[in-house]
């Protein structure tokens, strides 16, 4: 199946959101949409589908207008996952995926054939879904509802997935499942794939091309490597990044230099220094207590980094399972001189993170107050051959207050110097 969009522009009333958006897709190819909030992307997908008509421009499978078909020859095309999906009525996961097979199925009064059946059994299969067979769809969990709507659009035999951001409510490791098993389909199966995707490195490691939309209109298309520019991204996220090349995987990823959010409060300047967990109760206890925070240097999938980001916290990010390098040391030394004073979360140290503590060592230098945090219940948290935990005795040794948690570390920031 080649698939081809042709200028299309499409408008809600006089809200213009397409502007001349051409695209051809090749039969197999795995294709991202990418672009800012509002740019257009689940709309351009619509149209693709024939769902929404396009104001000017066509869509066209085969050289043949979409426009043209009927719903079930869309169905036999095209097969959709939603963002989010849910259901007004008890199914379970069994009479989802069988929903698949609809198109198929004709006008045959005794209902779903063999071959039917064959099919929801192999596609629930192969999405690892068999063991939610007779659970109600709602009860499961988003993950395990996205695996359920991708074993319905495999059951469906199409000839193109579309998928619209299909990991937003995912963790990491959901995320890499949900992209994985699409990969795969596409890869053994030949299934064209267009996927609205908002994280760059996912579009970056997964896709065969990206077509990056900015405004409505097409900024770019083509490769990963070829699109994923600094300079285009700069352009169309209004976000200055770094753009290097895995070693592992030799795709291109994406890193912030810096994620300065605006911060929630206004207050007395602390910066967090954090890592694996440990930061999310101290960002929340002193966001609460009117407390202008800042954190760093945290990799990219660090949960911590999730709860910068929650808080809209101003970060120093590292790319990940990378040590932190000369440019983000620099900026946290920037924002620990920026600051009143440097809070230090019990994080896991190992040699990739050690300049964190150096970072607090640098505080005490320039006569900031410091606090360690050292619960009463002390983790293991020394992966260097104990020198994490001498250097933060010398830390406590040298100036640095020990504190038991965030209340107590909030209480001391709010007492005078010196107490």
């Amino acid at each position: 199946m080649r698939l081809d969009a042709k200028d299309v522009s499409f408008s809600y009333r006089d809200s213009i959101v397409l502007k001349g958006v051409s695209l051809s897709v090749r039969p197999g190819e795995f294709v991202g949409v990418m672009g800012p909030n509002g740019s257009g992307k689940t709309t351009f997908l619509r149209c693709l589908t024939g769902y929404l008509t396009p104001r000017s421009g066509a869509v066209k499978v085969d050289g043949r207008p979409v426009s043209s078909f009927s719903p079930k020859e869309v169905a036999k095309f095209f097969a959709v996952v939603p963002q989010i999906s849910s259901t007004d009525f008890p199914f379970s996961a069994y009479d989802i995926v069988l929903m698949g097979r609809i198109p198929h199925a004709g006008n045959r009064l005794g209902g779903y054939s063999r071959k039917d059946v064959a099919k929801v059994r192999d596609a629930m299969a192969r999405t690892n879904t068999t063991q939610f067979a007779g659970r109600t769809f709602n009860a499961l969990s988003g993950g395990e509802r996205q695996r359920v709507v991708i074993a319905r659009a495999i059951a469906q035999e199409p000839q193109a997935l579309l998928l619209d951001e299909p990991t937003i409510y995912l963790d990491i490791s959901g995320q890499i499942e949900i992209m994985d098993l699409v990969k795969d389909i596409n890869r053994k199966e030949g299934i064209t794939v267009i996927a609205v995707l908002h994280d760059v490195n996912l579009a970056a490691r997964y896709c065969d091309r990206i077509v990056l939309l900015s405004n409505g209109a097409v900024k770019a298309v083509g490769p990963p490597a070829e699109v994923l520019t600094q300079e285009t991204i700069q352009e169309v996220y209004g976000v200055e990044v770094a753009v290097r090349r895995d070693p592992m995987t030799n795709s291109v990823y994406v890193m912030p230099r810096s994620v300065s959010w605006k911060a929630r409060m206004h207050g007395t300047g602390v910066h967090l220094l954090c890592g694996g967990g440990s930061g999310g109760p101290l960002m929340k206890a002193l966001t609460d207590a009117g407390y202008s925070v800042t954190a760093g240097v945290l990799n990219v999938l660090d949960s911590d980094f999730e709860s910068a980001k929650d808080l809209r916290i101003p970060v120093v990010v590292e790319a990940p399972f990378s040590q932190i390098g000369p440019e983000a040391h620099a900026e946290n030394l920037r924002m620990v001189q920026e600051s009143s004073a440097v809070v230090v979360s019990p994080f896991p140290v190992g040699p990739g993170n050690f300049r964190n503590l150096e970072a607090a060592r640098h505080a005490l230098e320039q006569g900031k107050r410091v606090f360690v945090v050292v619960p009463k219940e002390f983790p293991s948290i020394d992966f260097v051959g104990g020198r994490a935990s001498e250097f933060i005795k010398g830390l406590i040794s040298s100036g640095a207050v020990e504190v038991k948690g965030p209340e107590e570390a909030v209480r001391c920031l709010q007492g005078p110097p010196g107490d």
